[in-house]
């Protein structure tokens, strides 16, 4: 069972509470719907797309991923042509659409961005666990055909390639994850789920033309920033649109672009409007170079007196960027272990029995130049420790290795070596 320390007692009192929080939404076969966690509104009993695809990463590392491969190929197997190719936005302990979403195949709750939101997810899932069934069942070889193919072409009204609403949609065909208001005809947060699922399914032009697209269409160069979305008339809204704004960002759309810190800037100067939103906001920042927003992001998630705080999304969040961002612990590739440390310099935390790639692992960062990796059993795994700046050599356990160089999101340097973990033991790197 995970368990995580930190020199930082607000993170440490945060995880202690976000994981007794997560795991107690955490239902283990009794429903009908079979395995599954809440990831809704509280006291719905249910779990929607959207929450449960960003959920999926403290599921994760919280051991439960067995859930989430049970939402996830409920989501999948229902995505029939009567629903124009959407899934049930929404799925109760029942193992049903959730009423108060849903009336009939004509009259339900849907946010357009839902499909391509889940085929990333599910590619991620794939990734952290290595679990093949993502990659090989039918449901989720479905899921990506249809929505890459049938749902496009019915929901993309004006031939841009991208699902838009028009007012006759009413609830069933929402463009955006952002619901507050009227639905405009669709937001920035779509072509950043497109793009992701894009570069999630190997399509890599696809996701390039659309980068691309956004890139020189969406970007307003008079105010220095990006739209967030499009009137009902397509015509670009000056104002600030919340998830319109940051999804984008959230979902890669602008990683190595020169726009990057421009757009995390004006989304930093509006923060997030609701509790829902800033549990993205943590994982928005790290990586990109705003470590220290990523940092008070995360400790204000941890706060008891947060407004809302029983939100299911947001122990979820906790538990998943306590390791993915601030330990810095991701699978990139298929079999690949990385490490990149988002504990600031003078600190030190660690997790221990990190459910990963089949096994367990527990890393331990000390500050930016130290990080320790143990593989608890099974067979070796390739590791790539990294550390961020430019350094001519990184020294494991003690070895003095030649250090291979990228950069990250942002651009920034990032220094580091590939090997082999092997089981049972630990392995120290540093700078």
């Amino acid at each position: 069972m995970l368990s995580f320390t930190s020199s930082d007692p607000v993170l440490a009192a945060g995880f202690a509470w976000a994981k007794d929080m997560a795991l107690s939404y955490a239902r283990h076969g009794e429903d009908p719907v079979g395995l599954w966690y809440d990831a809704a509104l509280p006291g719905r009993e249910a779990f929607c797309i959207r929450d449960a695809s960003h959920q999926r990463a403290g599921a994760a590392v919280l051991g439960l991923q067995g859930h989430t491969y049970n939402i996830f190929r409920k989501f999948a197997e229902s995505i029939h042509g009567d629903r124009d190719y959407c899934m049930f936005w929404e799925i109760d302990k029942y193992d049903r659409p959730a009423p108060v979403d849903y009336a009939s195949d004509r009259d339900f709750w849907y946010n357009l961005p839902a499909n391509f939101d889940l085929i990333q997810a599910c590619r991620a899932e794939a990734l952290w666990t290595g679990d093949r069934r993502y990659l090989e069942e039918p449901c989720f070889k479905q899921l990506a055909a249809l929505s890459f193919g049938e749902y496009i072409a019915r929901w993309d009204r004006d031939g841009d390639g991208i699902p838009d609403h028009l007012p006759s949609d009413g609830r069933r065909g929402i463009a955006s994850y952002n619901e507050a208001g009227k639905s405009p005809r669709v937001a920035g947060d779509m072509p950043g789920a497109m793009f992701a699922a894009y570069r999630a399914a190997g399509l890599k032009e696809e996701a390039r033309k659309l980068q691309q697209n956004y890139l020189n269409e969406w970007y307003d160069a008079k105010r220095g920033r990006f739209y967030g979305a499009r009137d009902r008339r397509g015509r670009f809204v000056e104002k600030y649109c919340r998830e319109g704004n940051f999804l984008p960002i959230y979902f890669g759309l602008l990683d190595g672009t020169p726009h990057l810190r421009g757009a995390l800037e004006e989304v930093r100067s509006h923060g997030p409007a609701n509790v829902e939103a800033k549990t993205y906001f943590p994982q928005l920042y790290y990586g990109r170079g705003f470590e220290a927003d990523g940092l008070r992001e995360l400790r204000e998630l941890c706060n008891p007196r947060l407004k809302r705080r029983e939100y299911p999304e947001v122990s979820f969040a906790i538990a998943g960027a306590l390791v993915n961002q601030y330990l810095g612990l991701t699978v990139p590739e298929p079999g690949l272990l990385q490490t990149l440390s988002g504990v600031p310099e003078g600190d030190s935390a660690t997790a221990e029995g990190v459910p990963v790639l089949g096994t367990e692992v527990s890393p331990r960062q000390e500050g930016q130049r130290g990080t320790a990796l143990k593989l608890e059993g099974g067979q070796a795994v390739r590791w790539r420790a990294c550390f961020p700046g430019e350094y001519g050599t990184i020294h494991c356990n003690g070895e003095s290795r030649p250090a291979l160089h990228a950069r990250d999101a942002a651009g920034r340097r990032v220094s580091f070596i590939e090997l082999d973990l092997p089981a049972g033991e630990e392995m120290m790197v540093r700078v």
